[in-house]
């Protein structure tokens, strides 16, 4: 399916350069994020998630030309390469975060930011990140794109935001897609925050509980976003397999 710059715009709130600058995008060469793919961008959460949030770091102050620039576009790239030899088993995960520091040491703009993350990632708590990571250990598998706003210039507050903004839309888009997948994930012991709650009683509240802080996040800086997201929840609650723990 084709993601049209409108649909971005019009489901996902998406600035209007910023969703055509995507859509119009060719995939990048000997990239192991977008092998064999023909479209830059696909109706899955490992894509969406990506004009969403470059414009979630415009919203939050950041120049558009500066997100759209190369420096920025080419390093979230090259930690999508790493995040696929991460998911493809080449590498560990430890390996991936490493790989990652490689490209930002040098050219990382806040300091403390680039440290947070360097910290929080190798699994330290010495960080303002792990105070606001969710319940569940699956929706935490794409983190190490934190890395990519390190070579941006912003301000203490605003990395706060980066980071709430990108656990709140994250967080979201893989508990759909852990709905989605949730007979498959038993099968195959794949991570999933379904089976991570233990679909009791607590564990469904405690999902509930995470999707109203999303929704309550998001609302008030992008609510074409927020509602789209509520809408997809309303349906996913409708899936036989998910239904039977809802009730």
């Amino acid at each position: 399916m084709f993601v049209s710059a409108g649909f971005l715009a019009a489901r996902y709130g998406v600035h209007d350069e910023i969703a055509q600058f995507f859509a119009d995008r060719e995939p990048p060469a000997n990239n192991l994020y977008w092998h064999e793919k023909l479209m830059y961008l696909r109706p899955e959460p490992g894509y969406l998630f990506i004009p969403v949030m470059v414009d979630m770091l415009h919203r939050v102050g950041i120049d558009r030309k500066i997100i759209l620039g190369d420096d920025y576009i080419n390093l979230m790239e090259a930690i999508g390469h790493i995040a696929a030899k991460e998911e493809a088993l080449q590498i560990t995960h430890a390996e991936a975060v490493e790989g990652c520091i490689l490209l930002v040491k040098h050219n990382h703009k806040n300091e403390s930011y680039y440290n947070a993350v360097v910290d929080y990632l190798r699994g330290g708590n010495n960080n303002f990140i792990a105070s606001l990571t969710t319940p569940f250990k699956a929706l935490h598998r794409g983190d190490i794109f934190l890395f990519s706003p390190c070579v941006l210039d912003f301000n203490d507050e605003q990395a706060r935001k980066i980071v709430e903004y990108w656990f709140a839309v994250i967080s979201s888009f893989l508990l759909l897609d852990d709905a989605d997948d949730l007979e498959v994930d038993k099968n195959t012991g794949d991570e999933n925050a379904f089976l991570q709650s233990g679909l009791d009683k607590d564990g469904i509240e405690r999902i509930k509980q995470l999707l109203t802080h999303n929704l309550n996040t998001l609302k008030p800086i992008n609510k074409p976003l927020a509602t789209t997201i509520d809408a997809n929840f309303v349906k996913m609650a409708e899936l036989p397999h998910i239904k039977q723990y809802l009730n």
